[in-house]
């Protein structure tokens, strides 16, 4: 006798539902878990890599702005010797000629003078360091920003695949990865800086 083949309406009718709209176990529903897991372990690094980004643009403008303190310095400290140097000349020119104290103040004005130069060199090297140090942590930033963007379309796949699992709904799922494939591309772009 064969064997007796038990029938259950219910489960045979979910079973033929599920084929008909490709969600038995074997579909491309099992991939959405999967491309999520991958798509938020990209996302993870990228966040970190944009954190990364904008603490080490922040230290390097950091260093801009004590290059520029020092310029400020420097400069204040031309500007007294400055007027020292037109001090010492004008008291030169006011003395009565013939006067032993001309030379003084003239070789003070002179000596001034050189130290004038050597402070304006040195005060402007500082604003040189000051600018590579902001245009590095420009090209910091935008590092960052690429990964943030990068941080952004990940999140958004991510969202997608969420929504892909509760409608069932293959274009969405779709939609996710091409996001995700766009967050990628955007993260290698930031590591190539």
């Amino acid at each position: 006798m064969p064997e007796e083949i038990e029938l259950n309406p219910h489960e045979d009718t979910e079973r033929v539902h599920e084929n008909a709209h490709g969600h038995h176990d074997g579909g491309w529903l099992r991939w959405v878990p999967l491309s999520t897991a991958l798509l938020a372990a990209v996302a993870a690094v990228a966040a970190l890599q944009s954190g990364a980004f904008v603490n080490e643009a922040l230290l390097v403008q950091s260093k801009g702005v004590q290059f520029q303190s020092q310029a400020s310095d420097q400069w204040a400290f031309y500007q007294a010797k400055s007027i020292k140097s037109h001090g010492s000349r004008e008291t030169a020119d006011l003395l009565p000629k013939g006067s032993p104290l001309i030379e003084k103040y003239k070789s003070e004005a002179t000596r001034y003078d050189k130290e004038t130069t050597e402070i304006k060199e040195a005060a402007t090297k500082l604003e040189e360091r000051r600018d590579e140090q902001g245009k590095e942590a420009g090209h910091l930033m935008h590092r960052h920003h690429q990964f943030a963007y990068a941080v952004t379309c990940l999140q958004v796949a991510i969202a997608l695949s969420a929504i892909t699992a509760l409608s069932k709904k293959k274009p969405m799922w779709f939609g996710s990865l091409a996001l995700g494939i766009l967050g990628i591309a955007l993260m290698v772009q930031g590591l190539r800086g």
